[in-house]
């Protein structure tokens, strides 16, 4: 069943979760959830990710899955029988977006440039994710594509070195529907099994959403 993206993307926040173990999937899921965060990206980065997008949704399905860095039509619809209610790539590829389309899968492709805006508008994508947000001029940039681009309605959400430390230069933009990353949720903490960290993470990350 579709999804629509702008309710699952409500909380303004997006952690992408690279899942180092299988057995990691359902503890990180839960520990968001208490957390009061009901949406996460699994990446396609390890060969944990379809497995751990099938247990979330099984026993946690009031958590809202994406799957991340869909590089292939494969990949994602793998993502998509496996349970993803939404995907999202690094990149631009016509392919892969007119896959999505065609199937009806919620969709958010990456770009880099104003020629990549365009493209994506064209493809009929309007939720854009902006890769890597950072290296690209971070909120500096975003706020350059408000004028021009204010009249095609879209909404990006910037990844790739957001942190808490920043993401309220990136949430005082109306072009910013939602902020990502993988600093809620970080390889370490995984390693450790430090849950209350990825818990407090989204705390805080939650926070100063409200306060942004």
């Amino acid at each position: 069943m579709s999804i629509e993206l702008k309710e699952v993307l409500k909380q303004r926040i997006l952690p992408a979760v690279n899942i180092e173990s299988a057995d990691h999937a359902l503890p990180v899921a839960e520990a968001l959830l208490k957390a009061g965060l009901n949406v996460m990206e699994i990446q396609f980065r390890t060969a944990f990710a379809v497995q751990a997008i099938a247990a979330i949704r099984k026993n946690f399905p009031e958590m809202n899955i994406g799957a991340g860095t869909l590089l292939s039509v494969d990949q994602l619809k793998s993502a998509m029988n496996a349970g993803a209610q939404f995907g999202l790539s690094p990149s631009l590829n016509k392919t892969i977006c007119e896959e999505a389309n065609l199937i009806n899968f919620p969709f958010i492709p990456g770009v880099m440039t104003p020629s990549d805006i365009e493209f994506a508008h064209e493809l009929d994508y309007h939720i854009l994710k902006l890769f890597p947000a950072t290296q690209l001029g971070g909120a500096s940039f975003l706020k350059a594509m408000l004028g021009p681009y204010q009249q095609l309605n879209v909404q990006f959400i910037p990844m790739g070195g957001v942190n808490i430390n920043n993401m309220k230069e990136y949430m005082q933009l109306k072009n910013v529907i939602a902020v990502g990353g993988s600093w809620l949720v970080t390889k370490e903490l995984q390693l450790t099994r430090n849950y209350a960290a990825i818990h407090n993470h989204a705390v805080d990350a939650l926070n100063a959403i409200k306060n942004s």
